[in-house]
This record gives structure tokens, sequence and C-alpha cells, in this order.
């Protein structure tokens, strides 16, 4: 019986989680890869549906330069991937946008492809900003390479032996990601174009395929120039590649995402909290708890044998103590219903575990609750996240709707912590020197910087002030015009009223905020990420499609519960 099948479809509406609680940036940064994340749906429909990903052309030199050319057929949607490869150089070599020497750039287009387009993208992206997509790209991308693991693993190949894996564990990967950019970026193609229909429908599941493609890419690209150097080379066997994932580095864009993208920020959460809330509701019988414990024990030995330096985060080993005190305790609820006549459900045992659990403990355990949901709710969720992101204000409304939808969606401004004026200095701008987006004290930037934060905090307070003075039956497009700089704030409480898990609970001017909390939400929890670890509280780095399996192994069983597919 496989684990889905213990479970109704029968889904009627559970409660989920207080948004005070869920909204919490530690909660938010506490949050695991599921079966919602990115990373393991795409993987998921390209093993149900038996995506077909040949290698079509593989022009590659001892060095390692050349291009590599890929055929995608998505159960009958054709789409095409061109890797350009280059000899690694160490001036302009950088993971930043700024960039101007990258080791491996190109693009994910959609049907067929022409010579003449090929060369076009060849020629536009190192161009970045100066240049332009071709109509069908649905992807830019940009790669370096870990040199001296790439280096090794190719010099190995030439020698007729495998290369070291423990060298390799302690990378990670051979290629890490410096970009993927899509949805109108450089001109790609907008993500509303798509259809929903299109195999990359989700969204960011045209970036984190493509951040599949990057792995075999980079197996593929040491095999062909092992061979080129010697023709009687070896391959990386399925056991070295095993071993292989994609690096990725993420920073304060992705906080800015949180503030500009709210509608699918909401929709990600709900999705993940209703699921859980409705298999949470589950007695946990025999069937459940033989699945649930199975899991657990994987996810505990995976977490002893991660060293991995987390930073602000908890380690792996701080994760498996806690993990099996939820597995003593799921234990102990399933002995009483079983011998006790007891009617515990699988909610009862975060609910009833000692309040000292570390949070990511208890969302990696709620994590786990969503295998057990059945495959047609996981993909109806997975069709809820594409939803409509306009923040439009509706000028006719009044000035009592407007009160009504701050008191119903952002009652919780009134009753956050103030932090002191001294703490609220910190601004959000774009460093004119790196176009990366930067955080720090105001005194540091320059008068005029253009701030790029969405302070709901302070907009809301400001205009629930605002509001006190104002007759009810006013127009609040007649406010707007009267007060412009809060129109802005007045838009996103009509957009957002109705949406509970839209707004991380936070002040955007608190020097004292933890970005890496607000990073990891949508580095771990929306693209699905592993091992994403904390450098100065600002940046993470992580591991992309850790464990999962390339296309040539994809018959073979699933090494844990994160990539078993059913079928």
């Amino acid at each position: 019986m496989s684990k889905e099948s213990m479970l109704t479809t029968d889904l009627l509406p559970a409660p989920m989680r207080e948004p005070s609680v869920v909204m919490d940036p530690r909660r938010l940064g506490a949050l695991q890869p599921t079966r919602l994340s990115a990373a393991r749906s795409i993987y998921a429909k390209l093993v149900r549906e038996n995506w077909s990903i040949d290698l079509v052309e593989a022009r590659v030199e001892a060095t390692g330069a050349g291009r590599m050319l890929y055929r995608i057929d998505a159960a009958g949607h054709i789409m095409h991937l061109v890797a350009f490869s280059y000899e690694p150089q160490l001036v302009d070599r950088s993971p930043r946008i700024i960039g101007s020497s990258w080791d491996i750039e190109g693009a994910l287009i959609d049907g067929e492809v022409t010579e003449a387009e090929l060369l076009a993208t060849q020629e536009a992206i190192p161009r970045l900003y100066a240049g332009r997509a071709t109509p069908e790209t649905l992807i830019w991308f940009r790669a370096n390479r870990s040199i001296r693991l790439f280096d090794h693993v190719i010099e190995a190949l030439v020698a007729g032996t495998q290369p070291d894996v423990q060298r390799i564990r302690d990378v990670g990967y051979l290629l890490r990601n410096t970009g993927l950019d899509g949805n109108g970026t450089f001109g790609t193609k907008d993500f509303q174009e798509y259809g929903a229909q299109h195999p990359l429908g989700i969204p960011f599941h045209a970036q984190l395929f493509t951040a599949y493609m990057m792995r075999e890419i980079s197996v593929d690209l040491v095999n062909a120039t092992a061979r080129v150097r010697n023709v009687e080379a070896a391959s990386v066997d399925a056991a070295t590649r095993n071993t292989i994932a994609v690096g990725n580095g993420s920073a304060l864009g992705l906080v800015l995402l949180t503030m500009n993208r709210p509608q699918i920020v909401h929709a990600w959460l709900s999705a993940y909290e209703r699921i859980a809330a409705n298999v949470g509701r589950r007695t946990i019988d025999d069937a459940h708890f033989l699945a649930v414990t199975t899991m657990l024990d994987q996810a505990i030995g995976q977490k002893n044998d991660d060293h991995t330096d987390y930073g602000v985060f908890p380690s792996g080993e701080a994760l498996a103590i806690d993990l099996r005190v939820l597995r003593r305790v799921l234990r102990r609820l399933a002995d009483a219903n079983r011998h006790e006549g007891g009617s515990f459900t699988l909610t009862d045992v975060t609910d009833r575990a000692p309040s000292s659990i570390l949070p990511e403990a208890i969302e990696l355990f709620r994590s786990l609750l969503l295998e057990l949901a059945p495959e047609s709710e996981v993909d109806e969720q997975l069709r809820s996240l594409r939803v409509s992101e306009r923040k439009q204000l509706d000028p006719l409304t009044t000035v009592a709707e407007l009160r009504a939808q701050i008191d119903h969606g952002f009652a919780w401004v009134r009753e956050l912590p103030v932090v002191s004026t001294e703490e609220q200095t910190r601004v959000w701008y774009k460093s004119r020197n790196s176009e990366e987006p930067r955080s720090g004290p105001s005194w540091e930037v320059p008068e005029g910087t253009n701030d790029l934060a969405v302070d709901l905090l302070a907009g809301v307070t400001e205009l629930e002030a605002l509001l006190r003075n104002e007759s009810p039956n006013t127009r609040v497009g007649t406010l707007a015009i009267a007060h412009p700089h809060l129109e802005q704030v007045m838009a996103y409480v009509q957009c957002l009223a109705a949406l509970p898990y839209a707004v991380p609970r936070f002040d955007v001017r608190d020097t004292n905020f933890v970005p890496a909390h607000i990073i990891r939400l949508f580095n771990a929890f929306c693209f699905g990420l592993e091992k994403t670890h904390d450098v100065h509280q600002r940046n993470l780095r992580g591991l992309i499609f850790e464990g999962a399996h390339f296309r040539a192994d994809r018959d073979e069983p699933a090494r844990d519960w994160r990539w078993e597919v059913q079928r």
C-alpha cells in the first residue's frame, strides 16, 4: 500500500494555523522543502510524465569550452536548452550580476530552435541588460565551475578511474548557479504568457527545471571533456553522480521578492497549511505510524550525517535530537490509540511535543505529512499557485471599507512590538556598483537614495491615523489624491486584507532584523533547496536537487522520501 493510498480524497476544511504563528520570521525561516517546493514538484512532474531529455549536440574542446544542445520532450511539448561553456577566466569572474565572465551561459527555449536563434542567444547573454532574449526564450542562465573539483573529476576520468566521492560530497556540486532569469527579465517570455497548460506553467518551474538541467550539463560536460583528452576515458558512474547537486547562493533580493510578491507568498503558505492541516487530523493508525516513522528514521539519519555549519540556523545534530523526541511522541500516541482506544491525530504529535523543540524540527515533521496527501490534492494546490498579483488601488471604495480591511487583515500592525527610533534605521537599496540589493543603516547611503522596501508597518500605522479624521463615506481615490505617498499602502491593504499569509510580520526598518530567515523562506520552502546555510545573516548557500536521480537513473528506486514519485 502506498503512502498516499492510506488517505481518502475527501478533504473537508481543517483548521489551519494562526497567521500570528506562521508569519513570524523565525517560523518562516524554519520551513522545510516539501512536495509543493518548485524543485520537488517539477522533478515529480518530469518523472511521472516520463519527459525525454536528449543531448543532441556536444561540441567540446579539451579545455571544456564548447556548446551543448538538449532536446526536451515534455509529454509532447518540445523545448530546447543550449549551454555555452567557456574556459574559466579569473578576471571579472563573479557570481554577481555585474560579472562579465561566466563559465557556463545558456538558455531554455520553447519549441524548435534554429542555428540563427542559438547564435543570437550566445551573443546576447553576456551583454545582460544590453542584450535581448529571442522571443520564445523562457530562461537565461549562468553558472560557474567549482574549478578544483571540476578539474579533479576530469583528471580522474581521463585516467580511467572514478573521482574521489568524498571530495565531491565536501563541495556538493560541479556547477554553481549564478543566475536564473525569466518572467520578462532581459526579454524572456513573461510567465503569464506560458498559459496554465504549459508543462512549466507553475511558478518557478521553468527556473528550477533549468537548474535540474545544469546538473545534467555538469556531468555531461566532464564526460565529454575527458573523452576529448582520452578516447578511452571513463564516464561518471551512477554511484558518483548521485553525490552531485547544483550549488546556489541567494541574498537580499529574496527579501525584496517577498515584499513585492505577497500574493504568491500567501498562495504557497496557504497551500502548505491546508494540506498539513487536512492530513494532520488523521488518526494515527498502524499504517500512518509506519509511514511517518520510516520517513522520520531517514530524516534523522540524514541530519546525523550533516555536518554543515548552518550559522544562524540549528545544526543537523540538533535537528536529529529533536526529531527523535518527536518520534517518541508519535510512538506514545500510536500506542495509546492501539491499546487504550485513543483517537490521537498526527497533528497531536507537534501539539504535544515539548515547547523546547526547534521550529525546524516541527516544520520538518509537518513537511512529512504532505507525503501522505493524495497526488490530486497536491496537484490542485500547485495549480493554486497561479495567482493574480495585481496590487492596483480601487478608488471607488470608501474610508469605512478601508478601515474594515485594516481591521480584518492588518490588525497585527498594532500588536507588533515597537522598535526604538534608534533601531529603525535600516534602508533597502540597489548598489550602483554591483546592481544588487543592499541593506544597511541610513547614514551609510547618500541622501536621496531610492528605498526599495515596502514598509507596510509604518504605512498602515500612518494610514490608520489619517483615517480617524476622515468621513466614513470619503472615497479612497480622493484620499489617494490628497496623500499620494500612501497610495501603495492603500492598494496593498485592499488587495491583501483577505490573504492572511501574505505579509511576514517584521519591521523592515529594524536594524536587528535577520534577513536570512526571509531569504530561507523562498530559498528552501518555495524553491526546495537543501542544506541552506547562513553566511553573515544575509546570504544563504545551498544545494539544488541533492539526492534526486539524473535522467539516466530515473527508473531506479528513490533513495529517500524526498524524491519518491508515485507514477
